[in-house]
């Protein structure tokens, strides 16, 4: 029997906060955590996790019960930290290392980047260009979208981290980038607004929310998936409110 196991059980619940937040389903979050109680001896292990919440119960071998919960604000994607993640809970659970070395290796695990804004930079650009091209458009119009590119990553950079409206910002961002969009095609240089346009969209489309969405839905975790769906929806609309100002304020592409 562990001593003082309410500090782990806040120890595996805060890993379960940063795998949430680093994009990962419910299933692999509430899985994480039960095999991390399971691993220090926790019986009765109950975990009820959602988009915004995890709480978890357990007993130790007396039957003491011990509650944790932790509220969850911000979520994204970050597939470089969930691997991260995911191999400090194989790790955890196959040496059981004490509350401080716990600590020590989530907070090592949160300051590593996976990515840095280089390359994350360079991802929007190249991104963006792929796709106006694999719509249809030529090169000039590919190198017109991976411009648009480069001005979303500097918003995502440095304007969404404060931002306090995520479905305003889609908007804001969405009218800044369809007008700038349309800009190209009146400059008579040839080039196609729509593939220019259609390139950027795919920057912001919700694809890896919507598709934790239906995973989550078909591991029984129907309320979290219909939440991170209708969320999906909603950044959808906003997006599509944001491109259609500027289509109908210029007339269209």
């Amino acid at each position: 029997m562990i001593n003082n196991i309410s500090r782990y059980l806040d120890l595996f619940v805060d890993i379960g906060k940063s795998m949430l937040e680093s994009g990962a389903e419910i299933h692999r979050v509430e899985d994480s955590i039960y095999r991390l109680c399971d691993a220090y001896g926790m019986q009765q292990i109950e975990i009820f996790a959602i988009r915004s919440l995890i709480v978890v119960t357990a007993r130790d071998v007396t039957g003491q019960i011990y509650t944790d919960s932790k509220r969850i604000y911000e979520l994204g994607i970050d597939m470089g930290q969930l691997e991260e993640l995911n191999q400090l809970s194989r790790l955890i659970c196959r040496d059981c290392p004490d509350d401080e070395s716990i600590e020590r290796m989530i907070a090592e695990c949160r300051k590593k980047k996976s990515v840095s804004k280089r390359e994350t930079m360079i991802g929007y650009i190249l991104a963006a260009s792929s796709f106006a091209c694999f719509f249809g458009g030529r090169l000039r119009d590919g190198a017109a979208a991976a411009v648009l590119g480069l001005i979303l990553f500097g918003f995502d950079e440095w304007v969404a981290v404060r931002r306090k409206q995520r479905f305003v910002y889609t908007v804001a961002v969405s009218m800044i980038l369809g007008f700038a969009g349309m800009a190209w095609g009146y400059l008579r240089l040839g080039f196609w607004s729509d593939k220019i346009i259609i390139g950027t969209i795919m920057l912001l489309i919700p694809g890896m929310a919507f598709m934790n969405s239906v995973r989550d839905m078909l591991n029984d975790n129907e309320i979290t998936g219909l939440f991170s769906c209708l969320d999906a929806v909603l950044t959808a609309s906003a997006i599509a409110i944001g491109f259609a100002v500027p289509l109908i304020i210029l007339g269209g592409v």
